[in-house]
């Protein structure tokens, strides 16, 4: 039989696409019981987006092992999920068609938007030769799904295996929502560097007390300690003394860790609960008190007169109350790298 002068490969894969799938070569056999079990639990990707280069090395990893296991004689279980993630979606549907929908129409654009993309990733994935076994193909949104993850959810606490706790989450005041670390992105961001007066607590102690170097006054309510390194010459004097913040006259332990970076600032440090994630280590390791410092959407609580005010938005204010005191010793211009949410671009904070 002659070849022909230039193969058409669409018509071949769908050929073998189709014979595979009459075959039920891919198919995990419920019933069973002479093969071990190999089941492989698939990470199911945001259908917001193209199935990329990244995405097709990631599913050829899988179906390695898929194909692998089914050589050497398991009962292969490979499905395929899809998790209809909230806020890529939303944020997608809201730029192509505003604001104006009513809640109804929003979440069915939504729907429409998830599975038009589902099925078009679902045509590259088939046309890539992916073994998955599309009868176990599941949607997180759908209820039969969150059933299944609420019984699963139960009998995990039941055998110990899980348990409910406060914890202090990367969360988004713009959204109000818990984000991962994955939706996180860092931007280069010019601020001030504030050389802040703290008194310190001892009886007698007729002192200037010590300056804290910080690019966020307005976290001061939630300061719960003052550390330094304790092998940092003047500044371990400090360590074992109770420090004064100003503007709210709490009274905090000086404490040593060997975290602290001797050459940022003055080499004294203000622990906020939580001013980032060397904050929460410092507040776990030392076991120290938590002040919620704001609320889900940003707003100032715990903090006096403050309380109902936006805090980044609030900065200003907290400068010109420190100066009024005669505690903002300098400012200078610094550099940081803020952390924001990669949905609104706003910055993120960490609450309980």
């Amino acid at each position: 039989m002659a070849l022909e002068a230039k193969m058409n490969l669409r018509e071949i894969e769908a050929k073998y696409q189709s014979a595979w799938d009459g075959w039920k070569i891919h198919q995990f056999k419920e019933h069973d019981g002479q093969k071990p079990l190999y089941v492989i639990d698939t990470p199911p990707p945001f259908p917001t987006g193209e199935f990329h280069t990244g995405s097709t090395l990631n599913w050829g990893y899988i179906d390695f092992a898929a194909r692998y296991k089914r050589m050497q004689g398991y009962n292969v279980l490979f499905p395929q999920g899809w998790d209809c993630h909230g806020f890529p979606t939303e944020t997608k549907v809201e730029k192509k068609f505003g604001r104006g929908l009513s809640r109804e129409e929003f979440r069915q654009k939504c729907l429409e938007f998830t599975r038009g993309n589902i099925a078009a990733i679902k045509e590259q994935m088939n046309a890539l030769g992916f073994s998955i076994d599309w009868r176990h193909e599941y949607y997180t949104i759908d209820r039969e799904y969150h059933r299944k993850v609420q019984i699963s959810l139960v009998r995990m606490f039941k055998e110990g295996l899980v348990y409910r706790q406060e914890h202090p989450v990367l969360w988004c005041p713009h959204c109000r929502s818990a984000i991962t670390k994955a939706e996180t992105e860092e931007q280069s961001n010019t601020t001030m560097l504030n050389f802040v007066r703290f008194g310190i607590a001892e009886e007698g102690d007729k002192g200037e007390g010590f300056a804290v170097a910080t690019t966020r006054p307005e976290m001061l309510h939630a300061c719960v300690a003052v550390a330094v390194h304790p092998q940092d010459g003047e500044n371990a004097k400090l360590i074992g003394k109770k420090a004064v913040v100003p503007i709210f006259n709490l009274k905090v332990p000086i404490i040593a860790d060997p975290e602290v970076d001797r050459e940022f600032g003055t080499g004294v440090v203000m622990i906020c609960t939580y001013g980032d994630k060397q904050d929460v280590v410092w507040a776990y390791r030392h076991k120290l008190p938590v002040v919620d410092a704001c609320d889900g959407a940003g707003i100032l609580k715990n903090c006096g007169k403050f309380d109902g005010k936006p805090m980044r938005e609030s900065r200003p204010e907290f400068i010109r109350e420190l100066q009024a005191l005669g505690a903002l010793l300098e400012q200078r211009p610094a550099q940081q790298i803020l952390k924001t949410h990669d949905r609104c671009k706003k910055p993120i904070e960490m609450l309980r």
